[in-house]
């Protein structure tokens, strides 16, 4: 395919130029019921789902629905149709102006706090969001190398019903469903993704290299996804594959991180209804976690994000494979081309990935449970590029899942949670 794009070049080439800088600013003053200190390190700020925090917090969210982002994109005309392109983008925190870094939260805080920590393929990288280089033409498709969002998450930008809210929509606030279980992965360095307009389908392909010395096929993975969109419809589906994926945890020596390696695999279907001023948007998708397939591999890995782990990466932290499904269903209405509503239900099950503890039913973090969340948002157009919005999201939690989120003694866990929250949005 590259030399198929390099051949379409005209000898003469048109030497054209073009390179934009962009970006999103969107703060939001946020009450949470149940919350931590908030951080001026993580790149969402605080965290509205399920969580640990006997406390109510006031604060300054960063991007309650878009994530606080700059960035430069350019394209060169190489002539016969083709195109060179880039793009560089960078996550930062508004309220402190700090860029975005999940994995220093981690590490410079305990599972209790002070400040909200939790993982994120957003962890301090000068351009954490993105950073590609490629080709593209018309007629062939395009072709880039680098880091790369993954397709999940380009989906969950369109059919999520809070279309990727980090304050209202669990699947916007937690990567890991862009990641297909891994938040790392919804983020893929060291990638090469190829992406075809045919017709009314949109086709893609992602790979990921390992770059392990001697084993080629460790920390690897491979995405599919196929968009088919005509009038007033859109269906996604798409799978994703992870070998020796990292999920990150607070350690318990300070300065440090934890850290699991797991296989990952998932599906993911959704789909867009629009007639008039209503937009339904639903959808599905099931994440399956197991033990790496090089676990030599991944326990010789010392830095995540250039923080030193406390000890080499767990291996064995699935006696079966754990697996999510996940469900999401709601939509939006326009009651002018200013003022929308939008609405949204979210369920997560979990289950018992441990039959042995789990066969007396007690509230271990590896057996089944639920988790469910309900959103509202109301925003207000003031131009193209200003907006304001108002809303709220409640969760619940119970069995395994509500284990994970158990706070240590003395703190009492909390199985509900509640954010209110009110912002300003502008694009440039």
């Amino acid at each position: 395919m590259l030399l198929a794009l390099g051949a379409s070049v005209s000898a003469v080439h048109a030497d054209e130029s073009n390179v934009a800088l962009y970006g999103i600013l969107d703060s939001a003053i946020a009450n949470i019921q149940h919350a931590l200190d908030f951080s001026a390190s993580h790149p969402v700020a605080n965290n509205p789902n399920v969580t640990k925090g006997t406390n109510s917090a006031t604060g300054v969210l960063n991007g309650g629905m878009s994530a606080t982002r700059w960035g430069m994109k350019g394209q060169e005309d190489l002539g016969g149709g083709t195109n060179a392109v880039f793009l560089l983008e960078q996550g930062f925190n508004l309220a402190s102006g700090a860029v975005s870094n999940a994995a220093l939260s981690l590490a410079n805080n305990k599972s209790t706090g002070p400040d909200m920590s939790a993982d994120s393929a957003v962890s301090g990288q000068l351009f954490n969001r993105g950073a590609y280089v490629g080709l593209a033409s018309g007629s062939l498709g395009t072709l880039t190398f680098g880091r790369q969002q993954s397709f999940f998450l380009d989906n969950i930008a369109v059919f999520d019903p809070m279309m990727g809210s980090q304050a209202f929509s669990p699947i916007g606030f937690s990567g890991t469903y862009g990641g297909g279980g891994a938040t790392e992965d919804s983020r893929v360095d060291n990638s090469l993704k190829y992406k075809l307009a045919l017709g009314d389908f949109a086709l893609g392909a992602l790979y990921k290299f390992g770059g392990v010395a001697g084993n080629a096929t460790a920390q690897t993975g491979v995405q599919l996804n196929g968009v088919y969109s005509a009038g007033p419809l859109a269906v996604q589906l798409g799978y994703q594959a992870l070998k020796d994926a990292f999920a990150s945890a607070n350690a318990s020596g300070a300065g440090t991180l934890a850290a699991t390696a797991e296989d990952t695999k998932a599906f993911m279907i959704a789909a867009k209804y629009t007639y008039e001023q209503l937009t339904v948007r639903t959808g599905y998708e099931r994440e399956d976690l197991s033990n790496p397939s090089h676990p030599a591999a991944d326990q010789g890995v010392t830095y995540l994000f250039g923080i030193p782990l406390s000890a080499p990466a767990s291996v064995n932290a699935y006696p079966n494979q754990e697996v999510f499904n996940v469900y999401w269903l709601g939509g939006g209405y326009a009651f002018t081309p200013a003022l929308n509503l939008l609405i949204g239900g979210y369920r997560v099950t979990q289950n018992d990935y441990d039959p042995v503890n789990c066969a007396n039913r007690t509230q271990s973090a590896r057996c089944s449970g639920t988790l469910n969340y309900y959103s509202l948002v109301g925003d207000f157009g003031l131009s193209k590029r200003t907006d304001f919005y108002a809303g709220f999201m409640e969760s619940t939690v119970s069995g395994g899942p509500a284990s994970k989120v158990a706070n240590t003694p003395p703190l009492p866990s909390e199985t509900s949670n509640r954010i209110i929250a009110l912002g300003m949005r502008h694009r440039f």
